[in-house]
């Protein structure tokens, strides 16, 4: 097994994942493939990997587009006038990272990064940008699924007690 360091390519490992992954939540197949950069490692089953933007699948990438919008967005509304005319265009338009903690045991080496694409951004400007924006492809309230009423903590506290009555027998 590969000792990383911060500064490795990776590339996340295609690979079916065992009961374990899936009780544990450690592994997702939708990850597979996923290549990027190890910007830490806190033990062998937690490094955390930024992942390239170049590798985001279509609907990865339009999901991290709009969320990367709508946090611009709300940085903008946070200010003042004057703050708001100090900052660059380039303050204005940050970037946030994608980084994804995956154990050691998932990853291998990966590819080179791709050079920059230097391309003119077609991203909607912060200052103007409406943040009730919905989507109009996506239900979000499907009349067909009832509402389940919200369990009180004496309810989980009665379940856990009666888990626990059953694993003593």
């Amino acid at each position: 097994m590969p000792v990383w360091k911060p500064g490795d390519r990776v590339k996340i490992a295609d690979k079916q994942p065992s009961m374990e992954d899936r009780l544990g939540n450690k592994y997702f197949p939708h990850m597979a493939g996923l290549t990027g950069t190890v910007q830490a490692v806190y033990s062998k089953d937690e490094v955390a990997v930024k992942i390239d933007k170049e590798a985001f699948g279509p609907v990865l990438a339009a999901v991290h587009k709009e969320a990367v919008t709508r946090m611009r967005a709300k940085f903008i509304d946070s200010l003042g006038e004057e703050q708001k005319k100090r900052l660059s265009d380039e303050e204005k338009k940050f970037d946030a990272n994608y980084v994804l903690l995956v154990r050691s045991d998932d990853l291998e080496k990966g590819p080179k990064p791709a050079p920059p694409k230097k391309t003119k951004s077609e991203e909607p400007d912060p200052e103007t940008y409406e943040g009730t924006r919905v989507r109009t492809d996506v239900v979000y309230d499907d009349q067909s699924v009832p509402d389940a009423p919200r369990r009180s903590l004496l309810d989980y506290e009665a379940a856990e007690e009666k888990e626990l009555k059953r694993r003593k027998r």
